[in-house]
């Protein structure tokens, strides 16, 4: 009398109880992924299904509802952020539980034809490739979408920055930066870079910054206009500064804050027509 792969299925359906609660335990003692969206309840039914179905194909010779399940298997598992070494774990154990079921069988039934043996490991080779495959499939898809998204949210980013930072060219040499709303040091940082890409692109002369839209200016918005004096002076421009009120003149005061490195002006106009000055031109009245 000998086992056959029949025996096996028939055996795994009787026996296989005690083996599914170690393999549970283990599974929930080494994988936090498991262990955190299923529990071990939700741990033994999982295995326990995969397992009586392995059975099954055992017993009739077809694997087609089994390759099935565990491709769909595999995609649930990447959607639901298991690592792959998860999903390794649970094939290595599920193959371990029935080689020794195997053994215990053999016991009983007698030893199984080599031929036997060899349909039993290319199954369970087919069986573990198919999960991996539609676990791999799936997480490269889930990959490519969040690339897909990181772009997007790239795209949308340096709209918003150019949005949020128009230059705008009021003549030949002449740029101006009209500010509105909170600066913080990000945006700071942000507006600095565009500035200086735009006084090189435009080969800007004078930029003129309109605060009029900025609500706050304390030390640091002051530090960051004193910066980006500097930087444009570096390359050659000049900064005037506009649309200082009454209330933040005051601010500034009692900050101590020193903007003599600034060129200021009350408003955008009498700071275009500064402007217009320095290049040699004037805005008047036409007679």
């Amino acid at each position: 009398m000998s086992t056959s792969l029949a025996d096996l299925g028939h055996y795994l359906k009787e026996h296989a109880d005690q083996s599914l609660q170690d393999l549970t335990d283990q599974v929930y003692d080494e994988s936090a992924a498991y262990r955190s969206n299923q529990g071990k309840e939700g741990i033994y039914q999982t295995f326990r299904t995969s397992l009586l179905m392995i059975s099954d194909a055992l017993i009739s010779g077809s694997t087609e509802n089994i390759i099935s399940r565990l491709s769909n298997v595999g995609a649930d598992r990447a959607h639901e952020g298991y690592l792959i070494e998860d999903v390794l774990l649970g094939i290595r154990l599920l193959r371990e539980l029935i080689w020794d079921q195997l053994e215990r069988c053999m016991v009983v039934k007698g030893d199984m034809p080599i031929v036997e043996v060899r349909l039993l490991e290319r199954m369970l080779h087919l069986l573990s490739r198919t999960m991996m495959v539609g676990y791999s499939q799936t997480f490269q898809q889930t990959i490519q979408a969040v690339e897909k998204q990181a772009a997007e949210i790239e795209a949308q980013r340096y709209t918003i920055r150019e949005i949020g930072t128009p230059i705008l060219p009021l003549y030949p040499g002449v740029i101006a930066l009209p500010l509105v709303g909170a600066i913080d040091s990000y945006r700071a940082t942000q507006v600095l870079e565009r500035l200086l890409e735009e006084i090189s692109a435009k080969q800007a002369d004078i930029v003129i910054i309109d605060i009029t839209g900025v609500p706050v200016v304390d030390t640091g918005v002051a530090n960051y206009l004193l910066q980006t004096a500097r930087a444009a002076q570096l390359i050659g421009a000049q900064v005037v500064l506009v649309g200082i009120g009454a209330e933040i003149a005051q601010t500034l005061v009692q900050l101590g804050v020193n903007l003599s490195q600034l060129k200021v002006h009350a408003t955008l106009q009498d700071g275009i027509r500064y402007a217009l000055q320095q290049l040699g031109f004037e805005i008047r009245a036409i007679s």
